[in-house]
């Protein structure tokens, strides 16, 4: 399933994001559900950026929120560019334009890849404090959110890390992006919410009024107010799918 808004939407910025996505009508279905059906739905987003889409989409949902640690792996020496993607866990997505100049192998793109690998496993120890570590999503749906989807490398590498965690259902949940590759994110997923495609779609940055870099102590004040809420596994009677 699909919900994707073909206009061009300009939101103030990412807390009016988050307000607008949690408002969509798939996930308000959330909020009226019984406590032990409504705790099998977690919020993780894609920091820096997306962390402050999806605290709005939490806190408006009712729901726990957590982290993943996608990074793009750039070409060395342009580092605007990216040629692929890397989770915390290691694995890595690579995109056409490494595999056909066969970039993969070169020494400086597993550098580089490896840089990424380190400082994704910085930021996870830094913004996730003292939480226990996400082990498991079984019985858990997750909405796993972003700011925007440009070329969507780091969201595939999120829904991988996701699916390997043993998520029951994911639902991609973004303000904006591209419509091809909203369309590529959607075959990987269960449910895709985009509220708006721009026709002449080119950073994401342009669907928003007020985009600065936000910055690791925004994250971890942030995440502090999730962590002592319980993340644990759920029993899949508990799991509820929306419609």
């Amino acid at each position: 399933m699909m919900s994707v808004g073909r206009g061009n939407i300009t939101f103030r910025d990412r807390v009016d994001a988050g307000w607008q996505l949690a408002a969509h009508p798939l996930l308000q279905k959330i909020k009226s559900l019984p406590l032990h059906l409504k705790n099998s739905f977690i919020v993780i987003s894609l920091p820096r950026g997306g962390t402050v889409v999806g605290d709005e989409i939490a806190k408006q949902l009712n729901i726990t929120h957590d982290l993943v640690f996608p990074r793009k792996i750039p070409i060395p020496g342009r580092s605007e560019y990216a040629i692929g993607a890397v989770s915390e866990l290691g694995h890595v997505i690579w995109n056409d334009h490494a595999r056909q100049f066969n970039l993969i192998d070169k020494p400086q793109v597993q550098q580089s890849k490896n840089q990424q690998i380190q400082e994704a496993r910085r930021r996870k120890q830094i913004y996730r404090g003292q939480r226990k570590p996400l082990a498991s999503l079984s019985g858990r749906t997750v909405i796993l959110v972003d700011d925007g989807l440009a070329t969507g490398a780091t969201m595939k590498s999120a829904i991988m890390t996701c699916q390997h965690l043993n998520a029951q259902s994911i639902i991609v949940a973004v303000p904006c992006g591209a419509a091809d590759c909203v369309e590529d994110i959607r075959r990987l997923v269960d449910k895709v919410i985009c509220l708006s495609t721009p026709y002449n779609f080119h950073a994401v940055g342009q669907c928003y009024n007020s985009f600065p870099q936000t910055t690791d102590e925004e994250v971890v004040e942030i995440m502090a107010k999730y962590q002592d809420l319980n993340v644990g596994n759920f029993p899949n009677s508990y799991y509820y799918h929306i419609h």
